[in-house]
């Protein structure tokens, strides 16, 4: 993988990281509610969208980092080198940006329900999807063509 792309695709990861730590105060602010004895029955709902979010974050940023890292070692033709990075950049900030949208909002990106929240994190979900995927074929195909020595 070309280093700019390596070097920005980690950066890249290195910023939906910091904004799932980000989304862990609000998780952890719902931790504490959630303890009260006087918690809402709602704040489990709460309590799951912002663990879904932190999550997101933390974990697609090392996804990306990881990324790019493999994407270093193998040998990619510049269509996979794109796909790589542009479809973990995709898959990152959408998964970060939907479940943390889910989670202020109280929807959970399931389906099209109209015009509403709900379904602007099921479409903003539905590109990340098809970004991880695009990025994993791309590394799976360097990956083989690496091993037999291309």
């Amino acid at each position: 993988m070309e280093k700019r792309l390596q070097a920005l695709l980690i950066a890249q990861g290195a910023l939906v990281l910091l904004a799932g730590f980000a989304a862990g105060m609000p998780y952890a602010s719902t931790v504490l509610a959630s303890l009260a004895p006087d918690a809402p029955a709602t704040v489990g709902e709460q309590l799951r969208a912002w663990h879904m979010a932190h999550l997101e974050g933390v974990l697609n940023g090392m996804l990306m980092i990881a990324g790019a890292a493999a994407g270093g070692a193998l040998t990619l033709s510049r269509g996979q080198q794109r796909a790589v990075y542009w479809g973990l950049v995709v898959a990152g900030w959408t998964n970060i940006v939907a479940s943390t949208v889910s989670a202020m909002t109280g929807g959970r990106g399931t389906g099209i329900t109209g015009f509403d929240w709900n379904t602007f994190d099921f479409l903003v979900f539905m590109a990340g999807i098809a970004g991880a995927v695009a990025a994993a074929i791309a590394l799976a195909m360097g990956g083989l063509r690496t091993a037999r020595g291309g």
